[in-house]
């Protein structure tokens, strides 16, 4: 029988995540050890919550607090070596549940957390080989390859080191074997308080338009966000310095923002006193005739440039094409009528049709490499 065990530990304030993780591991080991298994041999599983004590006074235990409010900083780490131990806790660890299969016995599984003001960041480290299904959630997951062998089952990507965006109801399977890898999520109230100052209408729900980023210059200012985050919050002095922790979600979620198609930062191009007024023009054109069969040679007319200036344009400042511009605006509608319609009254190739997609089969490669899914599952759903 597997037994797991829980330690609680109270912890001086200021602690990084990662030294926090290697003094309770060094307690939990020189602490009495558990029952035995079935061959007499001591079960490596080990769960250290750092929150802090029920009764704890405040600026004590595993969290440390800003002001009378809810602790602005906790650590927790989990470790086993065994496969059930692990299958349950990523089953627990996110809602809904992870579910990890395939792992091999004395694959060690190492998952730290750290949580901070509407930003959860996991550093997961598996040691062997494994699947793990995402399911469809509502919450926005970034999955971030650090090192060995971390793949998407049937998703492309321009870089090995690329963001794996896990959003509005999209699943994926991620296929490892040796690998570590950062979990980072981010709440809807950053991400919507980041869009409001960002000018976008408040009330507007954020909505990801692709699950693949905008450019390679994205990904760059992702990483640097969050290899910034991380360092902070692995800081010994980061805890005592609330203001600090105060910005890194609202960072991380500017960066992602950033770095991936939106609604938010795709449709407020219009509102951004940076770019130059003839192409906020030519962005509003195509959304607003995106239904309709226009091309390069239609927005170069409307916004009186010529085709090769348009195409110039839309690759200096936004680092695209406006072909691949258009492909995906129209690719975001067709995926809103897939999702709000139904097998009963609707079918793809009508779909992708009516948004200027007339091969089916392309479009649904394109489709899945977006969206991690089939137009017909998501039609089904």
């Amino acid at each position: 029988m597997v037994r797991r065990h829980k330690l609680t530990r109270v912890q001086t304030v200021g602690k990084p995540a990662a030294p926090v993780a290697r003094a309770a591991t060094r307690t939990a080991e020189a602490a009495p050890r558990p029952p035995a298994g079935a061959a007499g041999q001591p079960l490596s599983v080990i769960h250290v919550d750092l929150h802090p004590p029920p009764n704890a006074p405040p600026g004590q235990g595993g969290a440390a607090r800003v002001g009378p409010g809810p602790a602005a900083l906790r650590y927790e780490q989990f470790r086993t070596s065994q496969p059930e131990p692990a299958r349950q806790f990523f089953a627990g660890a996110y809602a809904p549940g992870w579910r990890l299969t395939g792992l091999a016995r004395d694959s060690v599984v190492t998952h730290r957390r750290c949580e901070a003001g509407g930003l959860t960041i996991d550093d997961v480290l598996i040691q062997g080989r494994a699947s793990c299904q995402v399911p469809a959630a509502d919450s926005v997951v970034v999955i971030q390859p650090r090192a060995g062998s971390l793949t998407v089952k049937g998703w492309a990507f321009p870089t090995l080191d690329c963001p794996v965006l896990v959003a509005h109801g999209t699943s994926c399977v991620l296929q490892v074997s040796g690998a570590r890898f950062d979990v980072v999520t981010i709440s809807a109230d950053v991400l919507h308080k980041v869009a409001a100052d960002l000018r976008a209408p408040t009330s507007q729900q954020i909505r990801f338009l692709n699950t693949r980023p905008r450019s390679r210059a994205g990904i760059r200012a992702w990483h640097r966000a969050l290899d910034y985050a991380t360092a902070s919050l692995a800081a010994t002095d980061t805890a005592q310095q609330p203001l600090i922790v105060a910005t890194l979600a609202p960072l991380l979620a500017g960066a992602l923002l950033e770095c991936y198609p939106s609604n938010v930062a795709d449709q407020d191009l219009v509102n951004n006193p940076a770019l130059p007024d003839v192409l906020k023009d030519a962005v509003s054109f195509i959304h607003s005739n995106a239904g309709g069969d226009i091309g390069v040679n239609d927005v170069a007319a409307a916004v009186h440039l010529t085709p090769r200036a348009v195409q110039y344009l839309f690759r200096r400042q936004l680092d695209t094409t406006p072909t691949e511009y258009m492909r995906r605006v129209r690719l975001h509608r067709a995926h809103q009528e897939l999702v709000a319609g139904s097998q009963s009254t609707t079918t793809v190739t009508e779909i992708a049709q009516r948004w200027g997609f007339a091969h089916t089969g392309r479009f649904a490669v394109l489709y899945r490499q977006t969206y991690g899914q089939s137009p017909h599952t998501t039609l089904g759903q």
